[in-house]
């Protein structure tokens, strides 16, 4: 799973370019790349995404195998592996499973230190992701089912104690 939302935007967008460089990810002061940056979502984004940011996500994303460089260092373009390819595939059908609704109501309750405010952090993001809405500040609520990979994720934060779902079937009841 990729849980930097950089490399995720990176690993789509070569999915849907089949190939591009890496100048064409860059901030607004590059002229050249003016062109490509509303089409890849980039003018949204708070946090400017410079060089060195970008060469770090593939640089990790190619150490991970998920994408490969070909030509020179500086005129080097990007694709994705075959095995990039299946993870984004993969987590195209999660997103699907995160927004299909089941008639359930769901709520997340958490109650996770400040110290581990990282750890707490990565939740809401995966909540957000799931379409849930926050009610309070540690309490959130959606409709969808939460997917496997939620729930591997509070296992391998250690969670368990700190983090309840209820799952609301008909008004007025909690199970």
């Amino acid at each position: 799973m990729i849980r930097s939302p950089l490399a995720s935007l990176v690993l789509e967008k070569l999915a849907e370019l089949g190939e591009g460089t890496l100048d064409a990810f860059f901030p607004e002061n590059y002229p050249y790349a003016a062109v490509w940056r509303p089409l890849l979502g980039l003018d949204k984004r708070k946090k400017k995404i410079t060089r060195r940011d970008m060469s770090s996500v593939l640089w990790r994303l190619q150490m991970q195998g998920l994408v490969e460089r070909s030509g020179s260092a500086r005129k080097s373009s990007w694709r994705l592996t075959p095995e990039g390819k299946s993870l984004y595939a993969g987590q195209k059908e999660r997103e699907q499973e995160r927004r299909e609704k089941d008639g359930i109501t769901r709520l997340v309750i958490f109650d996770i230190p400040e110290r581990e405010r990282r750890k707490r952090d990565v939740v809401r993001a995966e909540l957000i992701e799931c379409n849930f809405r926050q009610l309070q500040k540690s309490v959130w609520i959606g409709e969808c089912p939460l997917p496997k990979s939620f729930i591997a994720l509070v296992d391998d934060f250690n969670l368990g104690g700190k983090l309840h779902i209820f799952s609301i079937r008909e008004r007025g009841t909690i199970s």
